[in-house]
């Protein structure tokens, strides 16, 4: 026996979503949710990919100051890894100076 549970007026049209067109609302939903997850995710390639550029100049800049400054080898840690950080954001660069 099945018991319909929609409202039943007489003489209205009241007209309710079928359940083939809730269905087809809900994969067309899931459709979309997931081309813009996909969407997303491709987005934010080329953002991890300069991620991990930036960490590998921080790491090697440090490591480099570290091993070949003479003047920085009794400075703290935060104090090389800020310098680290000016030369990978292109703070630090080699001056040109004018001749006459």
């Amino acid at each position: 026996m099945i018991i319909d549970s929609r409202p039943k007026i007489k003489g209205s049209k009241l007209s309710l979503m079928s359940q083939d067109k809730s269905s087809k609302i809900i994969n067309y939903s899931v459709i979309i949710s997931s081309a813009a997850i996909f969407l997303i995710f491709i987005s934010l390639i080329p953002i991890s990919q300069k991620a991990i550029y930036w960490n590998q100049c921080l790491r090697k800049t440090y490591q480099w100051l570290d091993k070949y400054e003479e003047g920085l080898r009794d400075w703290d840690k935060a104090s090389k890894e800020s310098i680290a950080v000016a030369v990978c954001n292109g703070a630090v660069y080699e001056p040109k100076f004018k001749t006459n």
